[in-house]
């Protein structure tokens, strides 16, 4: 006889598995973070708390419906057919993470664009976009409560795949910009200064393109296997892989330093980007120069055999 929960929820469990371990990472990266940058803004700590916050939020209800679904209602085939009351959670705390992370990337493009209204207010735009679709998809859970109805209801399909798809524009919109912003001012500066920029471009443009990718895949899962909830297992991925991607952006800073010149980088109204080389050391040397008076020297040099005397020619007259 064929196990009827593996085909629905076996995929979602395995993937489960790698979400918690991804909240692992981000714990680990939210200590690292705490530890080696008290330096920075109490507003940037207090973005970093919250999303790490959000995520442990999101982890645990995580682990309170694969719960019900596996243990409580073990041996309840008809069980998996209903949509767990804490899914409609997990949904809105993957919207509270998208939300932190994706306003801070607003906020880089409007420093490195030099405050460019347009561009801030069109990816701005779409992230809360994104969030609204996700709170419209969490409202759906509790109004369609079996999976049959929410799945093929059309309203469903549009919050889901409206808010994947912002997220994946949103995605695409920061990384395209930075690069735009970044590649126009990178032939004025010093070469090591060029080799940072394009180890900051290189992680930007993967950072999207793997939360982007998984969007993608969260849209496609969804309308075309119907019967399964592997899709649900992506979105828990996708939102780990967010908080990720911004404590990796920021304990990145000192790394991505350390492999240049250290030039320094400041926000500046033209091109983004300021640099500041650094002060070189300077090098004091101090010179003794020690006088000798003859006559301190002694009178028995004048019996010695460097004596004037002993000197050929015999006394002098």
């Amino acid at each position: 006889m064929v196990n009827p929960a593996e085909p629905v929820i076996g995929g979602l469990l395995i993937e489960l598995f790698f979400a918690f371990i991804l909240y692992g990472i981000t714990t680990l990266q939210t200590f690292m973070y705490f530890q080696k940058y008290s330096g920075d803004s109490r507003t940037l700590k207090i973005l970093v708390a919250a999303v790490w916050i959000l995520e442990t939020v999101h982890t645990g209800f995580c682990m309170q419906f694969i719960y019900a679904y596996l243990i409580a209602g073990f041996g309840d085939f008809e069980n998996f057919l209903n949509i767990n009351w804490g899914i409609g959670v997990t949904v809105l705390c993957s919207a509270g993470v998208a939300l932190c992370v994706q306003g801070y990337y607003t906020w880089r493009v409007w420093i490195v664009s030099g405050k460019n209204v347009a561009w801030t207010a069109i990816i701005g735009f779409f992230s809360l976009l994104r969030v609204a679709f996700g709170i419209a998809s969490a409202a759906l859970s509790y109004v369609y409560p079996q999976w049959l109805a929410f799945r093929h209801t059309k309203t469903s399909l549009v919050t889901i795949s409206g808010g994947l798809g912002s997220a994946a524009l949103v995605d695409l919109l920061v990384a395209c910009t930075l690069t735009y912003y970044l590649k126009r001012g990178r032939h004025t500066w010093h070469k090591e200064s060029n080799n940072m920029i394009n180890r900051i471009l290189l992680y930007s443009v993967n950072t999207g393109a793997i939360t982007g990718t998984a969007s993608l895949l969260c849209v496609i899962l969804f309308a075309v296997k119907k019967t399964s909830l592997v899709f649900l297992g992506l979105v828990m991925i996708q939102t780990k892989l967010y908080a990720n991607s911004l404590l990796g952006s920021l304990n990145a800073r000192s790394h991505i330093r350390s492999k240049g010149s250290r030039p320094t980088y400041t926000s500046s109204s033209s091109s983004g980007f300021r640099i500041t080389t650094p002060r070189i050391p300077v090098v004091e040397v101090y010179q003794e120069t020690d006088v000798l008076d003859d006559r301190d020297l002694p009178v028995a040099v004048e019996n010695s055999e460097y004596g004037l005397k002993s000197l050929k020619g015999g006394e002098l007259a």
